[in-house]
């Protein structure tokens, strides 16, 4: 029984050692936190129904920094956050897939379906434009639900704005024949 004992023991002082000796909690960030939603920020150029294959379209945004999309008082996106480029996240990768990208403003992110939006200090607007050459053949159905992130550190001043492609049907899709 004493060895049971002396087991149970060393367990529990190692169950102390280990708690005053873990990170304390860290309380999550809300400082400048805030979200919003904007319609149609994201254009596609030219939008139709029908293309061909080797047509070229252009994905393509346009923020401006200084706004009021975050409520009435107009902020500075860049002056809150410090955020060269702001990273936009798609909700389909279905249009990047099997066809070729050329980024003409800003650049590609770490997932296929994440943008980044770069910071235009001459415009002061966040700039993402993509040319796209439809090299897949097929019917696209892409849901549009979207968002950018403006995030300046890890921690604060994370300002998301919700948007979607301009000209989104009632399902938020975009829909389109590449022949």
């Amino acid at each position: 029984m004493v060895p049971f004992k002396k087991t149970f023991q060393c367990m529990g002082l190692i169950l102390i050692i280990l708690t005053l000796t873990a990170c304390p909690d860290e309380e999550p960030c809300t400082e400048g936190a805030a979200f919003a939603r904007k319609i149609d920020l994201i254009q596609i150029i030219p939008l139709q129904t029908i293309y061909n294959e080797g047509d070229i379209i252009t994905l393509k945004t346009r923020i401006p920094a200084q706004n009021n999309f975050f409520g009435n008082q107009v902020i500075n996106l860049f002056e809150q956050t410090n955020d060269y480029s702001a990273r936009l996240v798609l909700s389909s990768d279905k249009l990047f897939t099997g066809n070729q990208l050329t980024f003409i403003k800003g650049f590609q992110g770490e997932n296929s379906n994440w943008m980044e939006v770069e910071y235009n200090s001459t415009t002061n607007f966040y700039e993402l434009e993509i040319k796209i050459k439809l090299n897949k053949i097929g019917n696209y159905s892409i849901v549009s639900i979207d968002r950018y992130e403006f995030q300046g550190d890890d921690k604060c001043n994370i300002y998301t704005l919700g948007s979607n492609i301009e000209g989104v049907n009632s399902d938020s899709n975009i829909v389109f024949t590449v022949q």
